[in-house]
């Protein structure tokens, strides 16, 4: 997350930027051009908040999906069996097999 951080205080500092910018356009003398200007730019600021906004939940949406699988990962980690635990309970069961077979051909 550390570098999602750097990119917040980008997208932070662009912003603080563009509002900046406007304050530029309020002072400046050409009234009709600086009014279409700062309506777009204002529309782009708006838009960029928004767009941000929701790219920060979907982030943190899919940051807690990512915790969930690895939760569900480790659990079934616990719960599974390691392979050489697994070949060793079959040779024991194949041993075992194998004497009771002996013992019934005995009892025959």
């Amino acid at each position: 997350m550390a570098a999602g951080a750097g990119e917040s205080q980008e997208v932070e500092r662009l912003l603080s930027y563009a509002d900046d910018l406007l304050g530029v356009f309020r002072v400046s003398t050409d009234r009709d051009g600086n009014a279409q200007v700062g309506a777009g730019a204002r529309r782009l600021v708006s838009a960029c908040r928004s767009e941000y906004d929701d790219l920060e939940l979907q982030i943190k949406e899919y940051q807690e999906k990512i915790d969930s699988c690895k939760e569900k990962i480790d659990k079934a980690k616990v719960e599974t069996i390691a392979d050489d635990e697994l070949n060793a309970l079959q040779s024991k069961m194949e041993e075992k097999l194998q004497e009771e077979k002996q013992l019934r051909e005995e009892l025959r």
